[in-house]
Parts: C-alpha cells; structure tokens; sequence
C-alpha cells in the first residue's frame, strides 16, 4: 500500500464521526480511493453517517493528508513502520475481519506470524507470580513460542524478561505510542526487545501519550495477537479482567497458575477457575498439550473503539 493511501486512511480517521470501520468501507468505495476527496453528493445518501457537513469535512482533507505524509515519512526515517490492513505484513489474526486500519510498530514484524503465547496479569503481580510466568515464558520461548503481553509492571514484565532471558521473541503491545515508554522504568526492556529481535506494537500513533481508554483498547489488540491467552494474577477487578473477557470472546484458550503456588492477587484466578474457562498449569508442555481453537473469532470493525 503506497504510503500516500496509509496518510489517507489515518486522515479520514480523524473525521467526526468516521472511525476504523468507515474509513475503511469510505476507502474502498471508490477504485480510487481518492475520489472520496471530490466526492459526490450522493455519498450521503448511500451511508448514514455522512451528513453535508461530514461530507465537506472529507472533502477538504487534502491539508491533512499531507501533514500525514510527511509525519509518516519523519516516522520510517525513525526505523517504525506502519502496517495497514490492506498490506500481507497486517497481522492475519487482527485483520480476518477488518480491526484497526493502521498500526505502528518497531522492531521484527516477522515475528507477528509465528506461534504465540499471551500474557497477561495485575500490575501487583507478587514474586510467586512472577517467577512463575518468568519461567514458563522462558520455556515458552525455548520451545519457539512468541511471547505477547502488554509491557507493564508485575506479570507483563516478567513475561517479556523470561522470554529475553533465553533469547527468545516477544511482542509487548502498548497503549501509549511506540515512541513513548510506559511506564518509563520499562525504557531498558523495550530497547532490549527490539535489539534482540521482538517487537512493539500499538494502534496509536507513535508519540502518543497514556491516556486510560487506550490501555483498554490494547487489550483486544493482546487478544487478536494470542493464539493462547494465560492469567498470571488479578484482584477479580481492573484491566486484566477486561482482557480476560475479551479472550473469553475470541475464544481463546485460557491458562492460570494451579492453586497452592502463593500467586497474588489471586480472587480473579479464583473466579476464572469457578466459571470452568480456564486450565490451571504449572510447565510449557502441559499448555501445548491442549487442543487449540481453531475457529476462534475475531474482532469485527464494528467492534473496536
């Protein structure tokens, strides 16, 4: 996909009232997709949401098209690439139905075709916690498997270390830009990760700040990416909850730590364990051993914030 179409797509993002699924459906109405800046008035017939004054604002994107075009050249001078969802190198797990239109990454995008392991657990993660998930992400990682996870403090960081502990790969998806470390302890671990070959990741753009909702739509991005999700520990509140319904969702397969290892905060783990979703584990082998969902769903445009 030619850059100036990416400058296009992320322009008609920012349109009110025009988010991911109707830049897209927008994009590809026309063979050329840049007659959506000449548009007819019929446009608004065809689709609900373009009102006169929505169908102006498109029509008057040329500017804005172009500060695109040179923010994204500034970026790929920088090494961060932009993957659109129309290009082979999209994640095939994010795009079977359509998510984010762009997404921006550093480091090996090769890897987002291999197998992966998800990761995801409380901020509070204690040691128990953590040395758990820090050995079998290195196990994990041994066996080939990518480790993906959300670059936070507690469980994300220990799933991201063991898997570098054994030169292994790891993806960390943010929900701030790539750019912007976060939390800023973290810096060393994400330069660490692209340096021996993973990846970050995220939907926004790379000198995005941290905002609370972003965090949370970083969540379903974790999800589409994991062919397996593991709950390392949660208070039964908060953002791992969140990701664990999403994974529910997707139909993800679901793993936690068995009962008995002092893994807290842990009356999430016992909730997820009462709803029978979820196999406890203690080695590598013993998630791998169960069978995978194949047919596991993704999220549809309509779906993504």
């Amino acid at each position: 996909m030619r850059l100036t179409d990416k400058a296009l797509l992320a322009a008609l993002t920012d349109v009110s009232g025009i988010g991911d699924t109707r830049a897209y459906e927008l994009y590809n109405h026309f063979d050329d997709p840049w007659d959506l800046l000449s548009a007819p008035g019929p446009l608004t017939d065809k689709y609900h949401y373009i009102d006169e004054t929505t169908l102006a604002s498109i029509q008057s994107l040329d500017d804005e098209v172009e500060d695109y075009i040179n923010l994204f050249n500034e970026y790929i001078s920088k090494g961060i690439k932009i993957l659109s969802i129309t290009e082979d190198r999209y994640p095939e797990a994010v795009c079977t139905s359509p998510a984010p239109v762009l997404l921006y990454a550093k480091g090996n995008v090769e890897i987002l075709t291999g197998n992966t392991v998800g990761v995801s657990g409380s901020r509070e993660t204690n040691r128990a916690g953590q040395q758990w998930i820090g050995s079998l992400s290195a196990e994990l990682a041994e066996k080939g498997y990518t480790l993906v996870s959300g670059g936070a403090r507690g469980a994300d960081t220990a799933a991201h270390q063991g898997a570098l502990d054994v030169n292994g790969s790891t993806i960390v998806v943010l929900g701030t830009g790539v750019n912007v470390a976060y939390p800023p302890e973290n810096q060393s671990l994400f330069d660490q990760v692209i340096d021996t070959g993973g990846l970050l990741i995220s939907m926004r753009l790379p000198d995005a700040e941290p905002v609370r909702h972003a965090f949370l739509d970083r969540n379903e991005l974790i999800a589409a990416l994991s062919d397996r999700m593991i709950f390392v520990a949660t208070d039964g509140n908060g953002g791992t909850m969140a990701q664990y319904k999403i994974a529910c969702e997707q139909d993800r397969p679901i793993f936690v730590p068995p009962p008995g290892l002092d893994v807290a905060p842990n009356d999430g783990l016992a909730t997820i364990r009462e709803a029978n979703a979820a196999k406890s584990i203690t080695t590598a082998s013993e998630l791998l051993g169960s069978s995978l969902t194949k047919d596991a769903k993704q999220k549809n445009l309509n779906e993504w914030t």
